[in-house]
């Protein structure tokens, strides 16, 4: 990995765009890492189908909010069957990490939690 690449990483860890919590928040998950404990509150705000906003917060490490600030740079704007397609794979090029395998479950915890938080918003309509 290179300097520059290295250098934004930190950036974005230190001064995370997409932290804190939504006001009236269309769907908000819990969800937890078994692995290494990490604890992520998620919150979307859903309007004509499109994902307008999200926040995320809680005890993270540097691999989960590099991952969550990824991810929600990638969905919002995007329909709700556009972020439903959004897979492991695809978060990962867009992270462009070398990860071990615990550090894979770092950086899909917001991932996992997004495909549950939609589901749940599915079921309340």
């Amino acid at each position: 990995m290179d300097d520059l690449y290295r250098s934004e990483l930190m950036e974005i860890y230190k001064d995370p765009s997409h932290h804190g919590n939504l006001n009236n928040p269309s769907v908000v998950l819990e969800k937890q890492n078994a692995f290494c404990g990490d604890k992520l509150h998620l919150s979307i705000k859903i309007k004509n189908n499109i994902i307008e906003d999200a926040k995320f917060e809680g005890s993270l490490c540097f691999v989960s909010i590099i991952g969550a600030e990824f991810l929600i740079e990638e969905i919002i704007g995007k329909t709700i069957e556009e972020a439903k397609k959004i897979d492991q794979k695809k978060l990962l090029e867009l992270i462009n990490l070398n990860l071990s395998t615990s550090r894979v479950a770092c950086a899909t915890l917001t991932l996992k939690a997004l495909q549950e938080a939609l589901k749940k918003y599915d079921k309340k309509d």
